[in-house]
């Protein structure tokens, strides 16, 4: 819920280390207000991508009883691109009791 040259949205970017998709324009519009006034809503949702994610296209669809517009977003994923390291990658072990009560692995 932040408009695309907003410092919130700069800072989600900047710290996810994330790309900013073009907006698709104007995304939410006041409820009460008639949809043909869309031109006049703002456009705060964004979509953000990293790594081996190819955004080709953002839309904007027909409205489902929302004040946002949902989005439609196409995308491919890059072959040739290496994984990224994931810092908060963990492991998983497990242990089991063998019939002496010691544990082993």
């Amino acid at each position: 819920n932040a408009v695309p040259w907003s410092a919130a949205v700069r800072r989600v970017a900047d710290l996810g280390k994330l790309t900013v998709a073009p907006s698709p324009g104007p995304t939410w519009l006041y409820i009460e207000l008639p949809d043909f006034l869309r031109f006049a809503g703002l456009p705060i949702d964004q979509v953000f991508s990293k790594g081996a994610v190819l955004i080709h296209s953002v839309s904007r669809l027909e409205g489902s009883g929302s004040d946002h517009l949902p989005l439609m977003v196409e995308f491919s994923l890059r072959p040739e691109q290496k994984m990224p390291v994931d810092e908060d990658e963990t492991a998983t072990a497990s242990a089991s009791m063998t019939q002496n009560g010691k544990t082993r692995s």
